[in-house]
């Protein structure tokens, strides 16, 4: 979930192999073109610059990033931890959404007749840091899910035969109804269908994984069997009281040579898309699609990756972001994700390598690396969590038994630089949210509340549900300022059919007409509405008169500005090129109301970090941004950019300087293209880690700096130039050591 500060994560150990010379990690933030970023590029003395170098993705198009990694445990060398499953749930933590996440990884032998022997970790801070690790668990986050009454459901991968004619199968069902703490376990009979019978494979069949819960209650869930005279298939078990006992719902089709494993999610269709791995070597990927919650599946057939070839892996994952992008998780080779932009899954458009590593290319030593088993779990609208492991049981004697299980962030963002950060906003108060909702507080699901709206999750109870005894139900949102609106993102519900309209305001008083109108849809993700840049204060949400209406998701976007909420996190920004040690980070932004900015780096005695954006060309051009330090050892420089011809000039350049112990306060200085010279020093020094507003007015022959309210004007120009097209921020002019630097809610016009 976005959070006020970030700060949390700079606790978190990164880069937790031990392998190094096995381990390629590529994080790169490439847009659907590639980009031009080189994430390895060499620094004068040799060492290795783990920053990006070069142009940033495509603002107008999806982009999809692969950020860092950190432990959920790693022990020294013996103890097992492989095969990670992961489930989440929303809470509520000092008046943030955050996620509850618990991943169990396996210590059995991995052979068809040995007993589970569980790890269980969790974290309280969505999958951020994995403080607590239980060793023996009694349950696995496999087959885990949340019913309506609050209580947890989790059923065992592996069944027990109900007699010694081993003709039938008890799922284990274990409940917890204090959030995890405690479980009991029941046995729950499974009776498959009509002239079905279980076949051949040890204790039945086997459940895998993440049951979902239909509108009416019912409990669906992917398992895997054969049945006599069948070829191995993929099936769905389901429950109608509650998961005393199972039916099979539905059986994807399949042929020779069958099927097993399954990830399945919604789509922005509305439909159930099923990924499954075949019984071949190597396995493959085959996909399969229902139109009735489980009951009926299209025939499997291959899953296609953006090569056009059928994907090679195994225990598939699949979730739907609250942004509408589909991603999916395999391995054997290699650890991958793969993206659908539309969140339909018909067509994968875009594949990133997570981890690769492995001691040999000869036989099975290809796949000694990470045993390929991994999860995905959503903790924000944009954000998803990529969760595997080093090694298994038959691959860590290349690593000396050491076990390691990592976590990654993917980022898979939509199209727009403008979004809102609303959930910061609200928080601390600079924007509020009115309006007609359900009286009575959720005591079950703390996370139904007005912020709901805007706390990136998309699962049921998280959501501001609107309520009116007369007339039609609504929520208003105050923004901070009046921005020029040309993007809104809307989930209403999860799946059931609503109504509902999007109106905006200047005043809060004169509304326009609609600019969104939601007719029965059923949503299972955010759908974008683009229109033409509107200037708004106010946004008000109306549902159906006498429908209870749950606002599950709403973003908003701005035209003109870029507020880095919805760039790849650790990558350079969307729209900049030529740029260096820059990034997009969550950190070190204490005291804002954004959850993410453009980040300056600089600790090069030789180098210096540098982001340019281009803009069209003008006579004419206003700059603004928000700055802020948390290191000022050298000078911060910001130029206007142009033409002189067709030659490429800086016409207008300052720089802040530092202040000394005695001056404390910062001297902004102008360039004349070979000197700098002073302009005034700040009445108000810029204290570290606070938020300061800077505009820059630039004509051909004058400009206007303002630093906080404080105006600087001059004449001084450092070239010629015709037109003016963007700005470039640099650390340092000359070169300097030790600068931190934050860009944030920059507008061009």
């Amino acid at each position: 979930m976005p959070r006020p500060t970030r700060n949390r994560l700079s606790n978190v150990v990164s880069g937790l192999v031990g392998f190094t010379a096995a381990v390629v990690l590529l994080a790169t933030n490439l847009g659907p073109d590639g980009g031009d970023v080189d994430r390895a590029a060499d620094l004068p003395s040799g060492a290795e610059n783990p920053l990006p170098a070069g142009d940033g993705p495509d603002p107008d198009a999806y982009s999809v990033g692969v950020g860092p990694e950190w432990n959920v445990l790693n022990w020294g060398p013996g103890p097992r931890a492989a095969v990670p499953s992961t489930f989440a749930m929303d809470t509520v933590v000092a008046g943030v959404t955050e996620q509850k996440v618990l991943v169990t990884t396996g210590a059995n032998d991995d052979v068809a007749g040995a007993d589970q022997v569980l790890n269980l970790s969790t974290s309280l801070d969505s999958a951020v840091s994995f403080l607590i690790t239980e060793r023996n668990a009694p349950v696995s986050a496999l087959n885990m899910i949340r019913l309506e009454d609050g209580s947890l459901l989790s059923v065992d991968f592996i069944p027990e035969w109900t007699d010694s004619t081993q003709t039938a199968v008890n799922l284990l069902v274990r409940r917890s109804r204090d959030d995890g703490a405690t479980w009991q376990v029941s046995r729950a009979p499974f009776t498959p269908p009509p002239g079905k019978v279980l076949g051949p494979m040890n204790r039945g069949l086997r459940v895998h994984r993440e049951p979902m819960l239909l509108a009416d209650g019912t409990i669906v869930q992917p398992a895997y069997t054969a049945y006599r005279g069948e070829p191995g298939s993929s099936i769905i078990l389901q429950s109608t009281d509650g998961g005393a006992s199972w039916t099979q719902r539905g059986q994807i089709p399949a042929t020779a040579p069958g099927t097993n494993e399954v990830g399945w999610s919604y789509t922005t269709e509305g439909d159930l898309i099923a990924v499954l791995r075949t019984a071949e070597s190597p396995p493959r990927l085959r996909v399969s699609r229902s139109a009735d919650d489980g009951v009926t599946w299209t025939p499997a057939v291959p899953l296609l990756g953006p090569d056009g070839q059928q994907v090679v892996g195994i225990y598939p994952g699949v979730v739907l972001q609250p942004n509408g992008v589909l991603l999916l998780s395999t391995g054997r080779p290699d650890d991958r994700l793969y993206v659908s932009r539309d969140g339909t899954g018909r067509t994968w458009d875009e594949e990133q390598s997570v981890l690769v590593k492995y001691p040999s290319e000869t036989g099975n030593g290809r796949y000694d690396g990470s045993s390929g088993n991994t999860s995905l779990v959503n903790v924000d609208s944009d954000r998803t969590v990529y969760i595997g492991d080093y090694c298994h049981v038959w691959g860590c004697k290349a690593y000396d038994e050491q076990y390691g299980v990592f976590a990654s962030y993917v980022h898979a963002v939509t199209p727009g630089t403008g979004r809102i950060d609303l959930e910061t906003k609200i928080h601390n108060g600079t924007a509020s949210v009115t309006g007609t909702f359900v009286k009575r507080p959720n005591l079950r699901f703390p996370e139904q509340r007005p912020e709901g709206a805007f706390d990136g999750s998309s699962r049921p109870h998280a959501a501001a549900v609107l309520e009116a005894r007369r007339g039609a139900p609504s929520m208003t949102i105050e923004l901070d300022r009046e921005y020029a609106l040309d993007r809104i993102g809307l989930m209403l519900g999860s799946g059931q059919p609503l109504d509902a309209t999007v109106s905006l305001s200047v005043d809060g008083t004169t509304w326009s007409e609609p600019v969104v109108v939601a007719e029965g849809t059923r949503d299972h993700a955010m759908r974008y509405t683009d229109i033409e840049p509107q200037q708004a204060r106010y946004v008000r949400v109306t549902g159906a008169a006498g429908v209870t209406t749950p606002v599950t998701e709403l973003e908003l976007y701005a035209a003109g500005v870029d507020t880095f909420e919805n760039d790849p996190l650790y990558g350079i920004p969307r729209g900049f090129v030529d740029s260096k040690n820059t990034t997009v980070s969550d950190q070190e932004l204490g005291g804002s109301d954004s959850s993410s900015a453009l980040r300056l780096w600089d600790k090069f005695l030789d180098d210096n970090a540098v982001a340019t954006t281009v803009t069209p060309d003008a006579d004419h051009q206003m700059t603004s941004f928000s700055f802020a330090t948390n290191d000022y050892r050298g000078p911060f420089t910001f130029a206007v950019n142009g033409r002189d011809g067709d030659q490429a000039t800086q016409p207008w350049r300052f720089r802040l300087v530092p202040g000394t112990t005695a001056q404390p306060a910062q001297t902004l200085e102008v360039s004349d293209g070979s000197a700098w010279t002073a302009l005034g020093r700040l009445t108000t020094p810029i204290a570290l880690n606070t938020w300061v507003p800077i505009s820059v007015d630039t004509s051909a022959d004058e400009a206007t700096v303002t630093i906080g309210g404080q105006a600087f004007t001059t004449t001084t120009t450092a070239a010629p130039a015709d037109v003016l097209s963007g700005v470039t921020f640099t650390t340092g002019d000359p070169i300097a050591y030790g600068m931190t630097f934050l860009i944030d809610d920059l507008a061009i016009h």
